[in-house]
C-alpha cells in the first residue's frame, strides 16, 4: 500500500507499534520493497510509537505532526492491537470510540488509512475483529491460512467495499521477494475455504481414477 503511493509520487506514513523501525524497513527490503530511499528522501516516515506510553489525543497528534512534515497522503497503522497496547492503561477502556475520533480526524487531514489488525482463528468462523470496528471502514480485505491436501496455504477475499461492487473470488496469494503476488482465481474443488478448514466438493483425483480391472476367474 505505501510502496504503491510512493510509486505515484504520494508521501506516506508508517505508525508501527509491534517492532523496531530497522527491522521493519529491513524485512521489508527482503520482499522487495526499498523503504530506506524514500525515507532519506523525506517521502516516508516510520513512527515507533510503542515505547511512548501516549494517550490516544497525543498519538493522533505525532501521526498528524508526522502527515504534516512529508505532506503524506497514505497512512498505514501497524496494528491496531499493537496500538491498544501502546496506550497508557488509562486510556485503554474505551477505545473503539477514542479509535472513532482518531480515524475522523487523521481521514479529515487528507489521508488514506490501511489498518491491521490480527483476529483469533478458530478455525470454524469467519470474524473480522473483536473489537466490532468493521464499522469504521470502508473496505474490508480478510488474510487467512487454509489446509488443503496438507498444505498450509494463504488465500485472501475482499470482504466489504463501500459505494462499489467488488470481486467475489477467494484468492490465493504467496509472498516472495517480489511483494505480495496474488494467484488468479481458479476453480477449485473444495468448499468453505473461508472456514480455514475446507471440504471437498467432489471425489480426489486419486479416487477419479479408474479402478483396477477385476482378475478373471481360471477355469
Amino acid at each position: 500500500f505505501i510502496a504503491a503511493g510512493l510509486r505515484k509520487g504520494e508521501p506516506g506514513i508508517m505508525a508501527i507499534f509491534e517492532e523496531r523501525p530497522a527491522g521493519y524497513t529491513d524485512r521489508a527490503n527482503k520482499f522487495g520493497l526499498n523503504l530506506n530511499a524514500p525515507q532519506a528522501e523525506g517521502k516516508l516516515e516510520v513512527l515507533y510509537l510503542r515505547p511512548l506510553d501516549l494517550s490516544v489525543d497525543e498519538t493522533m497528534q505525532e501521526i498528524l505532526d508526522a502527515i504534516v512534515r512529508v505532506g503524506a497522503k497514505r497512512l498505514v497503522i501497524d496494528s491496531l492491537v499493537g496500538f491498544e497496547m501502546a496506550l497508557a492503561p488509562g486510556f485503554r477502556a474505551d477505545f473503539r470510540e477514542s479509535l472513532y475520533r482518531m480515524i475522523g480526524a487523521l481521514t479529515g487531514a487528507g489521508v488514506t488509512i490501511l489498518s491491521t489488525i490480527e483476529v483469533e482463528d478458530n478455525f470454524t468462523s469467519l470474524s473480522f475483529s473483536h473489537y466490532t470496528i468493521s464499522f469504521l471502514t470502508d473496505d474490508l480485505i480478510r488474510m487467512r491460512y487454509v489446509e488443503i491436501d496438507g498444505q498450509l496455504r494463504k488465500v485472501m477475499m475482499v470482504i466489504k467495499m463501500r459505494g462499489g461492487n467488488h470481486s467475489k473470488d477467494i484468492r490465493e496469494y504467496v509472498i516472495s521477494d517480489k511483494g505480495v503476488v496474488v494467484i488468479s482465481p481458479h476453480t477449485t474443488e473444495y468448499l468453505r475455504l473461508i472456514t480455514g478448514i475446507p471440504e471437498r466438493a467432489g471425489p480426489s483425483p486419486a479416487q477419479k481414477k479408474e479402478p483396477p480391472p477385476e482378475p478373471k476367474a481360471r477355469k
